[in-house]
């Protein structure tokens, strides 16, 4: 084997951006910046920038995996239905926000090759996730309400903020299980923070995927410490005791409503939105799809608009939404990634395996009431799970 160069700008540089672009994710829209967006764009432009100098200057790319093939052939796919969108414009749009993403699963591919460092890519969400939930709680403080007496981050919908900051909990969980001395505990206190949020953000499906998250310390219990499964069991008693006394009175009366609506199957009226668009998948473009991003389009023959001006009707599930948007083909592509990654989750060690099946399952559940394929903390986790796996399963004169 050849001696890599001394990558001096990637540890310097890039590989900080890159730190810095996970830790501005889960609350990227709460800070914009003039001209640009999102302070996660501006974050991201820099780290990709920085990604490939880096690359250029280690003169060696890492072989792609088959999720990262099957990733790229699904933005493909959905570049490809601008040819026959219902809405070319927003096809367009999402199809941009799609390459943008899968470049970003590539840099974390380039860049994250050691233990350490996909350590400290959990540790920045989880991070992140502390500041928007601690930004959720001052807008609460503040009486600042987002709609509906709920509450969540400048710039953030409820629902998205609930799952977003859920997605750290399991996350939280491992780095509180594996660290030493005070640091373990910051961890459980980014639990406490994200628990706060999502009852304040009134997000029945957060709360819903955040009671799945415990999954994971049971599968860890025998493992952990006697302080690790004190605080879980803590940390357990919040999030059951949020809906029924801690929590705002609005708060508890409306995650309250999550067990009236799965009995009658009316899901805020979702269903409709939902058959809908299975209409236009089996009447209209079942193979081909009616284009990405094109479902608010495709389904306003039948549901008209929305009565609240700006708004449009989504899937509100984001199976349903690739199903439409990507038709047969697409989903078919969308599946076969889940299930590479699912392989990879598989052939993990038995720690590692725990975390990421916890991580497929929050995720999975959380995104059956969301649009959120084009969304980035989705493709995070797809990209942890291919360096965790990476490591487990290094091909001989890989770079490290």
């Amino acid at each position: 084997m050849t001696k890599r160069p001394a990558a001096w700008f990637e540890t310097a540089v890039a590989w900080p951006l890159l730190w810095a672009l996970v830790f501005s994710i889960p609350w990227e829209k709460s800070l914009m910046v003039a001209g640009v967006g999102t302070i996660t764009r501006l974050v991201g432009v820099l780290a990709v920038l920085a990604g490939i100098a880096a690359v250029i200057q280690r003169r060696a790319l890492r072989r792609p995996n088959l999720v990262l093939m099957l990733a790229a052939a699904f933005v493909a796919w959905n570049a490809l239905t601008l040819l026959w969108s219902y809405a070319p414009a927003a096809t367009a749009a999402k199809a941009l926000t799609l390459g943008q993403l899968l470049v970003m699963v590539w840099l974390i591919w380039e860049l994250c090759g050691t233990a350490s460092r996909e350590t400290a890519l959990m540790a920045a969400y989880v991070a992140g996730a502390a500041v928007s939930s601690v930004l959720t709680i001052l807008r609460f403080e503040q009486g600042l309400q987002t709609y509906y007496r709920r509450y969540a981050a400048t710039g953030f919908e409820p629902n998205d903020l609930g799952l977003t900051v859920a997605l750290s909990i399991p996350l939280a969980l491992h780095l509180s299980m594996r660290g030493r001395g005070p640091l373990r505990w910051l961890w459980r206190c980014a639990v406490a923070l994200a628990i706060a949020a999502i009852l304040l953000s009134a997000s029945r499906t957060a709360l819903v995927v955040s009671l799945a998250v415990f999954a994971y310390p049971l599968w860890t219990w025998r493992k952990s410490d006697l302080w690790q499964k004190l605080s879980c069991l803590v940390l357990l008693s919040l999030l059951l005791l949020g809906p029924l006394y801690l929590a705002p009175v609005s708060s508890r009366q409306r995650l309250a409503t999550r067990l009236a609506e799965d009995t009658t199957w009316t899901l805020h009226s979702r269903t409709q939105i939902w058959k809908s668009g299975l209409r236009v998948l089996l009447f209209e473009r079942p193979l081909l799809g009616v284009g990405a991003g094109a479902y608010p389009e495709a389904v306003r023959p039948r549901l008209g608009t929305p009565a609240i001006a700006g708004h449009q009707y989504v899937a509100h599930n984001t199976y349903l939404s690739v199903l439409v948007e990507s038709g047969l083909i697409g989903f078919g592509l969308f599946s076969l990634t889940i299930l590479a990654l699912g392989a990879f989750v598989w052939m993990m060690p038995a720690a590692e395996r725990a975390l990421w099946t916890a991580m497929l399952l929050v995720c999975g559940v959380g995104v059956l009431t969301l649009t959120w394929e084009h969304r980035k903390p989705v493709w995070l986790i797809a990209a942890l799970i291919m360096t965790a796996w990476a490591r487990s399963f290094r091909l001989e004169g890989e770079p490290r």
